[in-house]
């Protein structure tokens, strides 16, 4: 039987993937033992590459279309594009910040725990548990700090920021996006055509949500490439029934639930389709060895249990923020003023358009009895109780990670197969897809190049000049204008000073300020009452004055503002004042 010439070019695809799998698997590996050390990620992505490259030329032929170039090489422009105007996302006081530094602490110590002489002193006053003074970490019962978050996203950013430095954070989320962009593209074009496929593509990069998170390291971009090449996998799996996409697919289910709790319930609702499509037509697994499938849980349920050890800290933050959101007190579960101000927040973006498309088209699909082409959405169903119920701080746009790995994607996968279904003819469809994608580019294309905090890790790196390696910084949480662009974190893993947050003036009494040649606080004007408050001032010499200057976005209160407001977010920029203290002995 001749294999069809699209099988092989799909299982070269499938093959970058598994390459991409394998060096996060290994990652996750090397952090588990505790030798993360950039020599054997090197080895293994030299010896991966020489692999795939004699894998393509092997079947050149296959590669050797022209959509498929035009395709990759729009994808990296776009990519490289949208990162060039990216700000390294090192700042403490959000999780994009807390990635990073952990990532990098990763790379730099080889291993997730690690302890500085400031943290050794701020881990005396509050012992065990939730790292006031390192937002992001947890103290350990032995004073170390680790991180609270998933292990997987972190290991991932690691292998990149071990051979690339700050780069490497771009290059992590860009190959993600990639793979995501060739995922959703192919994904399209199985379930209509390949125009169709084109128009999901430009609607996706005009949409205003993917450009803003690719420079953010946050986990739901490794989320958003692996959803959506398993998703690929598990439908060529169904249309060839070849256990090569099966395994595939599982594979990286199994991989991304080191990076999210949500892949318990994608794996769930996987086995469970498989297992109703073999109910129906009995002949489903008839190609599959059970017995790889059996080998691939063993390995993952015994690299899982160890992590449960090594990343427990991600786990009990995860289960307490669970409990909590779900308690009467806070939760929001499907309130009528959740799901109106969720409404704005979807129309504002431009989003609100497409998931009223989609359920339109879900039924549409359902109606024909088109059961494959809802598989996709059917596997993401558990995902939906974000939109009744998002657990999240309400300001946007960064509350839209939420939704931006699998509802937000799969409302414009939707869309585009509704609008090819409905509006088959050729100049209806163009129009169409013109007009969306236009729409999307209004509100977007002005922000494509917006880079938040432009500027401010080279201030960072300037303030940083004025203290040496063997002094106590204490930084004030608004020294940088901004609660949630802390300084203290790049200041001390990226430059080498011995920096905390510090927030509760009476802590300094608690100090050993012997062990430091001196302690300086950083305090911005804003800050000043809190310190004379405590009668700290008097205890200050003051060294000179700093100011930072920070760009950030402008949106509107949507909770006060119109369902139809359109105004557009806007760029600003802050001037922070303040002095530089110097500590009395």
């Amino acid at each position: 039987m001749k294999i069809p010439r699209n099988l092989n070019g799909y299982k070269l695809f499938s093959a970058l993937g598994i390459f991409l799998l394998g060096l996060e698997f290994l990652a996750i590996i090397l952090t588990l033992l505790g030798i993360f050390y950039w020599p054997i990620l090197a080895i293994f992505l030299l010896l991966g590459l020489l692999a795939l490259i004699v894998l393509f030329f092997h079947n050149r032929k296959v590669l050797n279309n022209l959509q498929f170039i035009i395709l990759s090489l729009i994808s990296i422009l776009v990519i490289v594009y949208f990162s060039f105007h990216a700000e390294p996302s090192v700042f403490s006081g959000r999780d994009q910040g807390s990635f990073s530094e952990a990532a990098a602490r990763l790379s730099q110590n080889h291993k997730l725990p690690f302890e500085t002489t400031s943290s050794r002193e701020f881990f005396g006053i509050y012992g065990p548990g939730t790292a006031l003074n390192y937002p992001g970490f947890n103290y350990t019962q032995d004073g170390k700090l680790v991180t609270h978050f998933s292990l997987g996203y972190t290991a991932w950013l690691a292998v990149f920021y071990s051979l690339f430095g700050l780069l490497g954070y771009s290059i992590a989320n860009g190959i993600l996006f990639f793979i995501f962009l060739l995922s959703f593209f192919a994904l399209v074009k199985i379930h209509s055509n390949q125009r169709t496929a084109w128009f999901g593509l430009l609607l996706t990069l005009s949409t205003f949500t993917f450009s803003w998170f690719l420079k953010l390291t946050l986990g739901e971009n490794l989320a958003l490439g692996f959803v959506w090449f398993a998703l690929l996998e598990t439908s060529l799996f169904l249309k060839y029934r070849d256990q090569f996409f099966l395994l595939t697919a599982l594979s990286t289910f199994l991989l991304l639930a080191f990076t999210r709790l949500e892949a318990w319930t994608l794996l769930f609702m996987l086995g469970a389709t498989l297992f109703a499509l073999q109910r129906k037509e009995k002949t489903i697994f008839s190609k599959v060895e059970k017995q790889k499938i059996f080998w691939l849980l063993g390995i993952f349920l015994l690299s899982y249990l160890a992590t449960l050890k090594i990343n427990s800290q991600f786990y009990l933050s995860s289960l307490k923020g669970l409990v909590h959101s779900f308690s009467f007190e806070s939760a929001s579960l499907g309130t009528i003023p959740t799901l109106i101000y969720l409404g704005k927040i979807f129309n504002y973006y431009g989003i609100l358009i497409f998931l009223i498309i989609e359920v339109l088209g879900l039924l549409y699909f359902l109606r024909k009895k088109n059961y494959s082409i809802l598989v996709p959405f059917i596997l993401t169903i558990p995902l939906l109780i974000y939109i009744v119920h998002p657990g999240i701080s309400p300001d946007h746009p960064w509350m839209l990670r939420r939704f931006s790995f699998a509802i937000i994607p799969m409302g414009i996968f939707y869309t585009a197969l509704l609008i090819n279904q409905l509006f088959a003819k050729k100049i209806y469809f163009l129009t169409l897809s013109a007009l969306f994608v236009a729409t999307s580019l209004i509100f977007s294309l002005s922000l494509m190049n917006f880079s938040e905090n432009k500027q401010l890790l080279a201030q960072t790196k300037s303030l940083s000049e004025n203290f040496s390696d063997t002094d106590l910084v204490l930084i004030d949480q608004l020294a940088s204008g901004d609660g949630w662009s802390m300084i203290s974190a790049p200041m001390n893993f990226l430059y080498g000073k011995q920096t905390a947050y510090f927030f509760n003036p009476s802590d300094l009494d608690k100090i050993n300020t012997k062990k430091f040649t001196n302690v300086y606080l950083i305090i911005p004007d804003e800050s000043l009452t809190l310190y004379e408050k405590f009668g700290l001032l008097e205890k200050l010499i003051l060294q000179k004055e700093y100011q930072i200057e920070r760009k950030y976005l402008v949106v509107p209160d949507l909770s006060q503002d119109s369902v139809l407001s359109r105004s557009l977010p806007f760029e600003s920029q802050t001037l922070t004042k303040g002095n530089i203290y110097l500590l009395k002995r």
